[in-house]
């Protein structure tokens, strides 16, 4: 009993404690606004389209591009086909704002001129998927670009050529009776054709019209002749 005593009496020793294992934190999601959603869906849609033309394109492909589902692109587009109207309206609406930030000085119509001119063959270079959906959009003979489309871009387009046509007819310096239609046609085929069919006019010719010094003296060719379609001689 006195041992039993004796050992009950005793103080245990203290059980270590023994931490509880910590749960691993699962990294929140990171949402994104519904602006932003949109926005990813349509610049990979863009490059889809450019790529693999309207018929190749998937919608699923597009999806997995932009992070996001195809329930949230039929959302927000409702269908594959306006989902392609809202991709050629994007292109437009990119030409015509880069277009508008011009800083042309009308001033000096001659100069303006020439400025607009290598806007329109700088912005082929540089966006060539706008070329590739055009392509398949002329497939459809125009039928993504009415109405809206086809006001808000050429109009403004136009605008500013009639404003720089309009100074120079002012100052003397261009013809009374330039039509500015004629010379928008001018400046569109002279840039747009070059770089729209770059790869098989460079096989046909057996030339490089990708190398840098030939561009050069195609738009310096191109400012010219614009310009000797405008310039008043009298």
């Amino acid at each position: 009993m006195a041992n039993e005593t004796e050992a009950s009496g005793r103080e245990r020793p203290a059980r270590a404690r023994t931490a509880a294992p910590r749960k691993k934190a699962t990294p929140r999601r990171r949402i994104r606004a519904p602006d932003q959603t949109r926005e990813a869906l349509l610049r990979a849609a863009v490059a889809e389209f450019a790529r693999e033309g309207y018929g190749g394109a998937r919608v699923d492909r597009i999806s997995k591009a932009a992070k996001s589902n195809d329930r949230m692109l039929y959302y927000y587009f409702k269908s594959k086909e306006k989902l392609f109207h809202h991709v050629i309206e994007h292109s437009y609406a990119d030409l015509v704002s880069r277009e508008e930030a011009l800083d042309l000085d009308f001033a000096r119509p001659r100069e303006a001129l020439a400025a607009l001119v290598a806007f329109n063959w700088s912005y082929y270079w540089e966006h060539p998927e706008l070329l590739s959906i055009l392509a398949s959009e002329n497939l459809f003979k125009g039928r993504h670009v009415k109405n809206n489309i086809r006001r808000s871009f050429a109009n403004t387009q136009l605008g500013m050529l009639n404003r720089v046509i309009e100074s120079g007819t002012r100052l003397g310096l261009f013809k009374p009776d330039c039509d500015s239609f004629h010379i928008y046609l001018s400046i569109l085929s002279l840039t747009y054709f070059y770089r729209a069919n770059l790869y098989t006019l460079s096989s046909y010719m057996q030339i490089d019209l990708a190398e840098d010094g030939r561009r050069k003296a195609w738009l310096a060719h191109v400012q010219a002749m614009i310009d000797d379609l405008v310039r008043r001689r009298d």
